[in-house]
């Protein structure tokens, strides 16, 4: 039965899915296709490719794809540097944002078996004393209902607890029968759903999934392909509230786009906020905040409060193109924007940020080897440019890459020891070169950790 396993039938379960499909996945698929098919009750390979067809509720098959294709690993209080900025800057500013309304509601997609809401849960615990006077919402959805059965009962083993001392254990569960069970007057404060992403349409008023202040999201977009990312994004920025807060795990989403979301990166880690208007990722100004830097774009005189652009001028120069370009791209107008492009690289095919510009289109209509080109030719021709830096390890660790990740993190921080630790860098424009080297190195302790 290998030969069913065809470039058709494999695309075909990606796009049903939203998952990638490599080739370590043949084996464990072709067990699966055989007992599956029988199961169904189909005749053939074909029968089965008819039922993956568009229109059906093919909820159950991505459910079992997705327990057969990817890992359902978490523990409580994973990766110290990410809870310490949720418990030490995110929420408290949420909770100072919405403290005349007192509602707040936090989402855990793709929890697993609940840790990582009960994370969330025990934190809030600590920083709203008096919760009661609060409308608080904790969500844990996934796609997997077994994993969602086992976060309502919230009973754990040693091994939940991996990322946490004793006294942990101890402060907020009580011994089971060979396992761990959460205080009752903390479990009570999540709830969870069985959802599936991709399916599911959000916001969704019924389920309370919307108006949403942060959503904790990670480790599911390193399973996902392209078009899944992208939905799936629109999809949590949608159900953000404005000022809502979306965090991914290291390097899940950088070098995708995120729609109607601002890139903020802290030395522990990228975040996305949540704007009432969208702009250009890649663009930066100054922010009052200091403990973070914004990647957002400077207004140009062909920007105006529409989005519209006006190119008039008999020959507009190659830094207004160059703007209105980035502005065509943003917006997803890439006809646009590759028009601009080829003008600009017909009067000067050296410029890094030109092909900086073209990999970032390229992201976004799928396009990921033509944009690992771009970006190489853009350290080629500045080896200094440290935002292609960052896309380059992005899609390395993406890909399962870690080494070569960490490499590109090498590679980045040699290029900022070039300059003066206040220095800003040209791009992201309110961040320093200090604020990068930390978010670097943070990432290659990250990488580290996770291939021990």
């Amino acid at each position: 039965m290998q030969n069913i396993l065809t470039d058709g039938l494999m695309q075909k379960i990606s796009d049903v899915s939203g998952l990638r499909v490599s080739q370590s996945d043949h084996p464990e698929l072709l067990s699966y296709l055989e007992g599956r098919i029988k199961e169904l009750s189909l005749s053939s390979i074909s029968a089965y490719l008819s039922f993956l067809s568009v229109g059906k509720d093919l909820s159950e098959e991505r459910e079992r794809l997705s327990e057969l294709l990817t890992t359902g690993e978490t523990y409580f209080m994973r990766d110290p540097g990410q809870m310490t900025l949720i418990g030490s800057v995110i929420l408290p500013r949420l909770i100072e944002k919405n403290r005349l309304k007192k509602q707040l509601r936090l989402w855990a997609p793709a929890c697993a078996t609940g840790e990582e809401v009960y994370s969330l849960v025990i934190l809030l615990d600590h920083l709203i004393p008096d919760s009661e006077n609060w409308v608080i919402d904790i969500i844990g959805s996934d796609i997997n209902s077994e994993f969602i059965e086992k976060a309502r009962v919230a009973s754990y083993r040693d091994w939940s607890f991996r990322g946490c001392d004793s006294e942990f254990k101890r402060r907020y569960f009580h011994q089971g029968n060979n396992c761990w069970v959460l205080n009752e007057t903390l479990r009570i404060k999540a709830r969870f759903l069985v959802l599936d992403l991709i399916g599911e349409q959000l916001p969704n008023i019924s389920k309370n999934l919307f108006e949403v202040d942060f959503i904790l999201c990670r480790n599911i977009f390193i399973y996902m392909n392209i078009s899944a990312i992208n939905s799936i994004t629109e999809k949590l920025s949608a159900c953000l509230t404005n000022g809502g807060i979306l965090m991914t795990a290291h390097g899940e989403l950088h070098a995708y786009r995120q729609s109607g979301l601002q890139v903020k990166v802290y030395p522990e880690s990228l975040v996305y906020e949540k704007v009432e208007k969208p702009e250009l990722s890649y663009r930066t100004q100054r922010v009052a905040e200091p403990r973070a830097f914004e990647l957002k774009p400077p207004k140009t005189a062909f920007v105006q409060s529409s989005y519209t652009l006006k190119l008039d001028t008999p020959e507009p120069s190659s830094e207004d193109l160059m703007l209105a370009a980035w502005e065509f791209a943003d917006q997803a107008k890439f006809s646009e924007a590759i028009a601009l492009y080829d003008k600009l690289l017909s009067r000067d095919p050296m410029q890094a940020e030109l092909h900086y510009l073209h990999a970032f289109i390229s992201l976004e209509m799928g396009h990921l080897e033509e944009a690992k080109a771009d970006l190489r030719k853009t350290l080629y021709l500045d080896p200094d440019f440290v935002p292609a830096y960052l896309e380059m390890i992005t899609i390395h660790m993406q890909e399962g890459k870690n080494q070569i990740a960490f490499s590109e993190c090498d590679r980045a921080i040699k290029a900022l020891e070039k300059f003066n630790p206040n220095d800003l860098i040209p791009i992201l424009k309110n961040s320093t070169v200090f604020d990068i080297k930390q978010y670097l190195t943070y990432v290659q302790n990250s990488l580290t950790s996770s291939s021990d």
